[in-house]
């Protein structure tokens, strides 16, 4: 069976721009916003609106239309044809997948190493502005809202809390340098094969 590595992680810390140093290093593949829009493909509705409920639990307001009523919340049905993709791909591919939820969606799962990636909020904050070069009027009302959507999407769609230590086999500091993780990242998954 292929061996996974999953990346949660606050916003701002890093985590993707380390995900993708990792699979660089590894030299395997990398999934964040493809598994979004294989969502949209297979659920036939644009990306955008996809990308939307993808970060967001269910509303009563966010539902489909089907030919004879009305059928689960458009967020449901992204977070179960995410869950079925996100499967589907530790199945048949050693890989790094991006996403807030698949540590939990694949926790029956052997050959797992589950990563979360947090820093220090004014690093945070700081990375968005500097790093991503992203313009908000308020860097730090943006990083907080963005945590506080993951917090709720993950705490909603699982049966586990965000963020907490006990359900990844490591939490780590990006303030540690993004190199320097993606080597500690890289390392862990290299023992785990001997």
């Amino acid at each position: 069976m292929p061996k996974i590595i999953t990346i949660a992680r606050e916003y701002g810390s890093g985590g993707r721009l380390i995900a993708q140093k990792v699979a660089e290093k590894l030299g395997i593949v990398y999934y964040d916003n493809e598994v979004i829009d294989l969502a949209a493909k297979e659920l036939g509705i644009d990306v955008d609106t996809i990308r939307k409920a993808s970060e967001e639990k269910t509303s009563s307001f966010m539902y489909t239309m089907s030919s004879s009523a009305f059928t689960l919340p458009l967020n449901d049905q992204v977070f179960a044809m995410q869950s079925k993709i996100i499967r589907h791909l530790a199945m048949h591919d050693s890989c790094i997948i991006v996403n807030g939820c698949a540590d939990y969606i694949l926790e029956d799962y052997d050959d797992v190493l589950t990563v979360f990636v947090h820093a220090p909020f004014e690093s945070r904050v700081r990375r968005v502005k500097e790093d991503y070069q992203e313009e908000h009027d308020d860097y730090k009302k943006f990083v907080m809202k963005k945590d506080k959507g993951r917090s709720n999407y993950y705490n909603y769609y699982t049966t586990k809390k965000w963020g907490q230590l006990k359900n990844f086999d490591l939490t780590i500091n990006s303030d540690l340098g993004l190199d320097e993780v993606a080597d500690i990242i890289v390392k862990l998954y290299l023992q785990g094969e001997k």
